[in-house]
């Protein structure tokens, strides 16, 4: 049996440095290690401070990445349709790359979902124009308090503003930026 590990390293320098390390982690204070906060308070502090970037996808359409759930962006003569909202903290951010995209005013916002990281931008985007569509579970979630143990987080319901005016419950189909006399 060889005496080297593939890295060089022998085995009585490993195990000694990974007793150290596991040492110094049992040792340590609980402090040095421990977040302040949880997984969706980390989540919105970190988006607000990540830099958006647009992405050109194929024709008109776009997507934000950066701020939580990537957002799609389609501009047209009806205003621009968003498929996700993003983080609430990167509004400037995410309003900054959605006017590098078109002078199109956002008038249209479809939720795939009711996770934070999806709608938490529902309300301003509603404010700014946006008609919010949604399945019936995503309006239902967003409108009660809803706990998810994974996350140890209960999220309170949204403001009405960020509530899904319009709602389906199987499918739904729309036409946006439909031209007269064209089919679809």
């Amino acid at each position: 049996m060889s005496a080297k590990l593939d890295s060089g390293i022998s085995r009585r320098r490993f195990l000694i440095s990974t007793s150290m390390a596991a040492t110094v982690g049992l040792l340590a204070p609980r402090d040095l290690f421990a977040q302040d906060d949880g997984l969706v308070q980390t989540a919105r502090k970190t988006a607000a401070a990540a830099t958006i970037t647009v992405q050109k996808l194929r024709g008109n359409v776009s997507v934000l990445m950066g701020a939580g759930g990537n957002i799609a962006v389609l501009p047209g003569r009806d205003g621009k349709l968003l498929i996700d909202a993003g983080f609430a903290g990167a509004r400037s951010k995410i309003a900054d790359a959605l006017a590098s995209i078109s002078s199109d005013p956002i008038k249209h916002l479809i939720n795939t979902h009711w996770h934070f990281d999806h709608t938490d931008g529902n309300e301003w985007l509603h404010s700014a124009g946006a008609v919010i569509l949604a399945h019936a579970n995503t309006r239902k979630h967003l409108s009660t308090t809803t706990r998810v143990e994974g996350w140890n987080f209960t999220f309170p319901p949204s403001p009405p503003g960020a509530i899904p005016a319009e709602v389906f419950e199987d499918e739904s189909t729309q036409r946006i930026g439909h031209q007269q006399g064209a089919h679809s």
